[in-house]
């Protein structure tokens, strides 16, 4: 689980580069309409679906801390905590709009509007829809190759050490 972490976040990390070199290259003003059609590129991808369960995620690391302190007040700290964070649901359309912002600085509206186009179609209602699970297995699949590689060059490595006098 942990490669497959490291290997997402490397993932994430290079082609945050990538994009980045590309927008030091393109900056651009973000107009009304530019931030519309981000918004939309962001709706149709179903990018920000994965962040849904951030508020209760975050809810329940609150009380446990809280519980932490006041193992006592267990049942007034949950209660007061879910009021809380209902209280902010509506926050979470920052969340959207900070997403579309920097999509919006990264694509220009026409690119957007394209892109919600192609997320609109069937094949990319589809990979919206199963795109993080395509990547999930994908990993899995890259986890498991390299498991299977890596033993098969400990071994070939060892048997090649060994004929060489090097008892491993």
């Amino acid at each position: 689980m942990t490669f497959i972490r490291t290997s997402f976040r490397a993932a994430v990390v290079a082609l945050g580069l990538m994009v980045g070199c590309v927008a030091a290259a393109n900056a651009q003003e973000v107009t009304e309409s530019h931030l519309k059609a981000a918004v939309a590129a962001v709706q149709a991808a179903k990018t920000s679906k994965g962040f849904d369960n951030l508020l209760p995620l975050l809810s329940q690391q609150v009380q446990n801390r809280l519980i932490r302190l006041r193992p006592d007040q267990h049942q007034l700290i949950g209660q007061v905590v879910e009021q809380e964070a209902l209280d902010l649901v509506p926050r979470r359309n920052d969340l959207d709009n900070d997403v579309a912002r920097i999509w919006a600085k990264y694509f220009t509206e026409d690119e957007l509007n394209a892109i919600t186009a192609f997320y609109k179609s069937p094949a990319g209602a589809k990979l919206a829809d199963i795109g993080p699970k395509v990547v999930a297995e994908t990993l899995q699949s890259v986890k498991g190759w390299s498991d299977r590689i890596g033993e098969e060059l400990y071994e070939k490595s060892r048997e090649e050490l060994k004929k060489k006098g090097v008892d491993l």
